[in-house]
């Protein structure tokens, strides 16, 4: 029998695209067992009253209200809790990832002669803002390279995994989890497919720079140790440069009788260098004791308000297998 498939939807604020999305995958998924998690991330708009509307014309459809906007990971979190297939697929909601290629995904989840479990997207095509594509470039080049761990440029959250993959993934506790560079350093056999990467089918990303740049240093900061270790080459830089500035002043002033710059410019240049670089450091650290603080706290990831096509959960939330 054909494994049944789990498509993960988060929501926010996509009410345009979400009747298009489930029709069309309906279409490709004709003849399979699939289920489609729709998880409304406190959406703004008409988004939820749509998905009551696509879920009561079709059972497969299951929609997960959250009662507020978490985010998009915690969000994808609660769609993998209530998930039953044993196939996953991650997408977006806003038909920039094409439903027609989730066949080729599985096809490659499925090919027994080159097995893997974990099936990731890369975009061909691309037609987000000039920006976005530079900063998502930089971002993963930058922590393939602090990481080790190789992921293309253009890696996409569209993916396709096992159910044993996912299962591992909800073992992890961190609240603030990033799933991206996770399943990235999870070890599990993996491969990389081209496919194009569309316009969105309305409205726009509700992902500013602002938002990028924070999950990007969150990433870094979760998975690499390279913001300290900045700090620790950075001081011992300011030694080494401070050791040669002395004895080029000596020098300067034992041939030549003078010095590079007056003492007063000097105290000044160098205490504003050392005023800036502790700021830095103790924002750093602060950062660092904030995650700490949170993931103490051991708080929920998400609250769910409504559920539909789906049986209630009773008890504590599932967190393993």
């Amino acid at each position: 029998m054909t494994p049944m498939i789990s498509i993960i939807i988060p929501v926010y604020n996509n009410a345009p695209t979400l009747a298009e999305l489930a029709e069309r995958i309906a279409t490709t998924l004709a003849g399979e067992d699939w289920e489609i998690v729709f998880v409304n991330d406190g959406s703004r708009d008409d988004s939820l009253a749509v998905l009551r509307e696509l879920a009561a014309a079709d059972p497969r459809i299951k929609v997960v209200a959250l009662s507020r906007n978490f985010g998009q990971h915690p969000a994808t979190n609660a769609g993998m809790v209530l998930a039953k297939g044993r196939e996953i697929v991650f997408m977006d909601a806003d038909l920039q990832d094409r439903p027609e290629d989730i066949p080729l995904l599985l096809a490659r989840l499925r090919d027994r002669a080159r097995p893997v479990d974990i099936v990731y997207t890369v975009k061909s095509e691309r037609y987000d803002a000039a920006l976005t594509r530079l900063t998502s470039m930089i971002f993963h080049h930058v922590h393939s390279r602090l990481t080790g761990l190789q992921a293309p440029p253009g890696i996409g959250t569209f993916r396709a995994f096992t159910r044993r993959v996912m299962v591992e993934m909800l073992r992890y506790g961190e609240r603030n989890i990033l799933y991206g560079p996770l399943m990235l350093s999870m070890g599990y056999a993996h491969d990389f497919i081209h496919v194009p990467h569309m316009e969105r089918g309305a409205g726009k990303s509700s992902y500013s720079f602002g938002k990028r740049l924070g999950l990007a240093v969150s990433a870094l900061v979760r998975h690499t140790d390279i913001p300290y270790r900045i700090f620790l080459f950075l001081g011992g830089g300011i030694i080494v440069f401070s050791f040669f500035y002395a004895v080029f002043n000596i020098l300067q002033y034992l041939f030549w009788g003078r010095i590079l710059m007056g003492g007063l410019e000097v105290i000044i240049l160098l205490m504003l260098f050392f005023m800036g670089t502790s700021c830095i450091a103790m924002g750093l650290i602060g950062l660092y004791i904030f995650q700490i603080f949170q993931e103490a706290l051991r708080r929920p990831r998400h609250h769910i308000a409504e559920t539909i096509n789906l049986a209630p959960r009773d008890g504590p939330p599932f967190e393993g297998p």
